[in-house]
């Protein structure tokens, strides 16, 4: 493969790699203008100057030096298609080429932007209409250099940025018919032969038979060229060699899956620099055929997520057949959810059973396939992965993550502790960036390119941001949202004032996160300011926000605002800033639902904020509130949406300082239910038991709602086995229910309906038709009180049928509810 760069004297050369020892490097995709490229042998002479394609040359060139990147190709002049071997290495190398470059820039030559546009991604208006028209969309081979390159900027005829495949995603799927999810999936064979074909379908080439020999990388086929055979034997040949390579791989195993990876977001087309990172974890993870674990550590934000993302792409373009998978492990909640998740996607036979073991499958399932990586994503806080409950035999998280020979697992985290127990002797420290690629990730996030003339104010922005990656996403993201200029930013910087300062050093003196840096408090915090006078609901949501669980935030669990566009608007406010970033991913039942990740920091440095303005405690009851709106009393109706919910509603009640006692109650005794109904006993036991503790003190021992909480932790102890405690609690309900509201009150009969279900269940079965016999004596009785149905007899209208059935007797007792709230009993 031979690569452009540009010369010292204006002129450009030429140098030659074999695969193996390719350098990045940046490619150009374009419409050729017959007699008017700069081909080969020209670019060795020096001559073609006057060309239109000189141009096209020079820009490449420029835009890849901005970019970071020394070497450049161009079809035109890279390859000597006098040689008919070269040609043909050529085009079957085609796609391979395109998918590894490090940037692709499709030059419009048809597509202008008007001088007096400054901004030409803000103001669409001007070129979009010749975007969709563009020649570019009906050509054959430009189809491969939009979808294999992991990023792909499209510029206009005078070099004004349009915007990325990303961001002009539908745009791009309007013109061409192709979904959106192959402009993001790396996989290509997750499309079907058909699908594939169809995207071509409408394109033209100026040889007929390249119509056919575009498509090779597409397909993943080699073929010999043979110019002159004609269209329709070139498809045959196709054909032909795609039904034998189907018939030579088959699909026998999880790599054939037509969903073989699950990464939460899309390709940071934005990526730049960290190529001595990314060379390292390759040859820790895929040099040698044992396992291999590595982990990434270093200060919050400076972009280890990042890196693990970008690495992921890479490793998917350059490795045809690997499964990669992505595990959050913030939380147990967060681990639990991503292997269910990841047990769904790969459809592994009992996942979906009521207590399945879902991590041991999913593990055992990974662990004998072939080819795979796993990514353990912000393991900061080691007793999360390490640590087992309160059950000395329960299997640590750490203990589920997949082993085998064929696979690799890359983990990240802010802590180097973490780290060394991670993987011990594999571990890379990442440090804030370089002034170099400091410079670079400005320039690349900047709307505006004409700020970087003001290489004071630049310089004295990256000094303040000390090359913390993410302290410069932000900032430019608040430049480019508000127009400024680097040096204003600068000036808002420095006279943040006293508040901005004591904000900085709070937020330091955390244990938890000694290492951080306060400049990027201090980023935030002017960013949270200036949000706050111009998108009030964007403020309200990240006061929210702050109250609940960071990840997996679903867009439903969010205050309604005055209108629908002013949510889209505040949502659109949010993930501009980079404080929001939205998920990939789909919950069943939830129609168009929509799921957001905060980053840690942002989302502490927002509870101190709050704090500071004695905020906090008011948005944790908002919390709260909603979550009682949205969390019910368990069951299974529309448990898919629900469960997305309950994360949320625990990190509520840990909130213990910020809420009343009731409410944490109130809160505690939905999660247990919700638990319960999931199959989640031991945390719906230590629930049930918060809630009793609390209301206890809070009514005493015979309140209604206290023996509420006793009641519910009887039947989650009867659920687990535990019959004699179970007894003990329904007892204690049973005697306070007869107490306060009398023998006939429907919670009194419930109550020794409990206690008689679990009699029976020890074999006491004289004993438990006692029970039901002093029940039934009561007749049929009325269990409604006004319109709302209290939470115990909730929970037998959900079972909706009979409790409890004595097989010992020459008769049977039921107990049942019927849809009307109604409690009836009767012997059979």
């Amino acid at each position: 493969m031979r690569l452009l760069k540009c010369l010292p004297d204006s002129g450009f050369g030429l140098t030659s790699f074999d695969d193996d020892s390719t350098p990045p490097y940046a490619i150009l995709s374009h419409t050729w203008t017959e007699g008017q490229e700069i081909i080969y042998t020209e670019l060795l002479a020096g001559t073609g100057a006057e060309k239109d394609g000189y141009a096209k040359i020079r820009f490449c060139g420029e835009r890849a030096a901005k970019d970071g990147l020394e070497y450049f190709w161009v079809d035109t002049c890279c390859i000597d298609k006098s040689r008919s071997d070269e040609l043909s290495t050529a085009i079957n190398s085609m796609f391979r080429w395109y998918e590894r470059a490090t940037k692709c820039y499709v030059y419009l030559s048809d597509v202008s932007v008007p001088d007096e546009v400054i901004d030409a991604q803000a103001f669409r208006k001007s070129w979009e209409q010749s975007f969709r028209r563009s020649r570019w969309f009906t050509r054959g081979w430009t189809l491969q250099e939009l979808l294999a390159p992991p990023s792909v900027e499209f510029f206009s005829r005078n070099s004004r940025c349009l915007g990325s495949r990303v961001s002009l995603e539908q745009e791009i799927q309007d013109v061409t018919d192709i979904p959106a999810r192959a402009l993001r999936d790396p996989k290509l064979s997750n499309f079907s032969v058909d699908e594939r074909l169809r995207w071509a379908a409408k394109r033209t080439t100026t040889l007929k038979e390249d119509k056919v020999y575009c498509l090779l990388g597409i397909f993943g086929i080699f073929l010999s060229l043979i110019y002159g055979e004609g269209e329709e034997y070139a498809t045959l040949r196709l054909k032909e060699e795609i039904q034998k390579r189907q018939q030579r791989l088959g699909k026998t195993d999880l790599q054939d899956m037509p969903i073989s990876w699950s990464l939460p977001f899309p390709r940071n087309e934005l990526f730049v620099g960290r190529e001595s990172q990314l060379q390292a974890i390759e040859r820790t993870l895929f040099s040698s055929h044992t396992h291999r674990r590595t982990t990434i550590y270093g200060l919050g934000g400076c972009g280890k997520s990042a890196l693990a993302l970008e690495f992921a792409y890479r490793a998917l373009a350059t490795r045809a057949r690997l499964l990669v998978f992505w595990v959050p492990a913030m939380s147990q909640e967060s681990f639990d959810l991503a292997f269910r998740e990841i047990g769904t996607r790969l459809c592994i036979p009992g996942v979906s059973d009521d207590g399945a073991n879902v991590k041991q499958l999913v593990k055992e399932t990974i662990s004998q396939s072939d080819d795979w990586l796993m990514i353990v994503d912000n393991a900061d806080d080691p007793r999360i992965l390490f640590e087992s409950d309160s059950n000395a035999q329960s299997t640590r998280l750490i203990d589920y993550i997949p082993h085998s020979a064929t696979g690799s697992v890359l983990f990240t985290t802010r802590s180097r502790k973490a780290a060394t127990e991670l993987s011990q002797t594999y571990i890379l420290k990442l440090d804030d960036m370089g002034l170099t690629e400091a410079r670079q990730l400005l320039a690349r996030q900047l709307s505006r390119q004409a700020l970087l003339a003001d290489k004071v104010a630049v310089d004295e922005l990256l000094k303040s941001l000390t090359g913390l990656p993410l302290a410069i996403v932000q900032a430019t993201a608040f430049i480019n949202k508000n127009d400024i200029s680097i040096s204003d930013y600068v000036s808002l910087w420095q006279h943040a004032g006293t508040k901005a300062e004591l904000f900085s050093e709070r937020f330091e003196d955390s244990s938890r996160y000694r290492g951080m840096d306060s400049t990027v408090a201090k980023t935030w915090h002017i960013s949270f300011e200036q949000i706050q006078r111009q998108d009030p609901l964007a403020a309200e949501y990240l006061s929210f926000i702050s109250c609940i669980d960071r990840i997996n935030i679903p867009q439903s669990l969010l205050p309604l605002g005055t209108s629908q566009l002013q949510h889209i608007k505040a949502l659109g406010t949010l993930t501009g800033y980079a404080f929001l970033t939205e998920r990939q991913q789909t919950v069943p039942g939830a129609n168009k639902e929509r799921f957001f990740d905060m980053h840690r920091l942002v989302r502490m440095a927002l509870s101190w904020w709050l704090e500071g303005h004695g905020r906090r405690k008011a948005w944790a009851g908002t919390a709260a509130a909603r979550i009682e709106e949205l969390v019910p009393y368990g069951g299974h109706e529309r448990r898919e949406i629900w469960m997305a919910y309950l994360p949320h509603a625990l990190h509520v009640v840990e909130l213990e300082d910020a809420l009343d006692g009731a409410t944490s109650a109130g809160l505690l005794e939905r999660i247990g239910r919700c638990q319960e109904s999931s199959g989640q006993y031991a945390p719906a036991e230590s629930a049930h038991r918060q809630a009793w503790s609390l209301r206890e003190v809070l009514f005493g021992r015979e309140h209604p709602d206290t023996l509420t909480s006793v009641s519910n932790l009887g039947l989650v102890l009867e659920r687990q086995g535990r019959y004699e405690e179970a007894e003990e609690m329904h007892r204690r309900a049973l005697e306070g229910y007869e107490k306060v509201l009398g023998r006939e009150h429907p919670n009194t009969l419930t109550s020794g309906s409990n206690l008689g279900s679990v009699l029976g269940r020890q074999g006491r079965y004289e004993e438990a038709e006692e029970m039901h016999r002093r029940a039934l004596a009561k007749g049929s009785v009325h269990c409604s009180h006004g319109s709302q149905m209290t939470p115990l007899q909730a929970e037998r209208r959900h079972q909706a049928g009979p409790l409890v059935r004595l097989t010992a007797r020459p008769f049977a007792l039921y107990v049942a509810m019927d849809g009307s709230g109604n409690m009836k009993m009767k012997v059979q």
